[in-house]
């Protein structure tokens, strides 16, 4: 059964992405609805296929296949729940094509990949609080490329051919900014309830994970402090975004590739 629902959700991520780009070239005005029919499709499959493979292992192992799939469904998600606004539009094929290579991932990795972890309550609510923060953060570090692609046209005066498809650079830059508080926000959340829950943030294969994580909650804040406080925007506060999501990206992805790929 979760073989067939990740292959169906490769399949309708597939269509909505086409139909997407269908709509972008040719501006169909009932393209929009075969767009949220298969991504709605789409993102159900993958959700229940999440949910069966966590279920079959007792919720005890999230390896890195498990997590890419969570969090390639929570950034359908709220892609999805944008409708058919501009902005959204534009990161959809992008956002979907990362959903199936999560979805193929997830085919070809064993469910009982991966270190088991202790299941309790505390333990719980650090996992979701990660796996939360990690996509609000991917989804703002998204907005973010968008944001210097959408001012990098209309600084080159491209921008006219595509008007009726690009969103407006301050809805952009202004949904960046909210995803970032809410991501950094919930980030803060996450690593005080490690702290609170984990038996020890700093042991020997927990540091590395621990340190970067930091740094990126740092890095984020570091952001937002200048963004509200001195008014910072634009390019300089995107390439800082970048480099706290590679940070991200380094504290969660880089142990578990080594673990659950390298050395299983």
């Amino acid at each position: 059964m979760i073989t067939i629902l990740l292959v169906l959700s490769l399949l309708g991520y597939a269509a909505a992405a086409a139909f997407t780009g269908q709509r972008f070239a040719n501006r169909e005005p009932w393209g929009q609805r075969r767009i949220m029919l298969s991504g709605g499709f789409a993102i159900l499959a993958q959700f229940a296929a999440a949910i069966l493979i966590l279920d079959s292992t007792g919720y005890a192992r999230f390896n890195m296949a498990s997590t890419l799939l969570i969090i390639a469904v929570l950034l359908a998600v709220f892609n999805y729940l944008r409708g058919s606004r501009p902005e959204a539009m534009l990161l959809r094929p992008v956002i979907y094509t990362f959903a199936m290579l999560s979805s193929l991932i997830a085919l070809l990795t064993p469910l009982d990949a991966g270190h088991p972890i202790t299941v309790n309550p505390g333990v719980t609510v650090h996992v979701g609080l990660s796996l939360l923060a990690f996509s609000i953060l991917a989804l703002a570090a998204l907005y973010s490329i968008q944001l210097l692609y959408v001012n990098r046209l209309l600084k080159q005066r491209k921008a006219k051919a595509l008007s009726a498809n690009l969103p407006p650079l301050m809805t952009v830059e202004n949904y960046f900014f909210k995803l970032l508080t809410i991501g950094t926000a919930v980030l803060t959340l996450a690593i005080a309830s490690g702290f609170l829950f984990l038996e020890n943030m700093f042991a020997s294969g927990q540091l590395h994970k621990t340190i970067l994580s930091i740094a990126a909650w740092l890095t984020f804040n570091g952001i937002l402090i200048v963004h509200y406080w001195r008014g910072v925007r634009g390019k300089p506060a995107v390439i800082i975004t970048l480099i706290a999501s590679f940070i991200l990206i380094l504290a969660y992805y880089g142990s578990r590739f080594v673990r659950d790929v390298i050395l299983s």
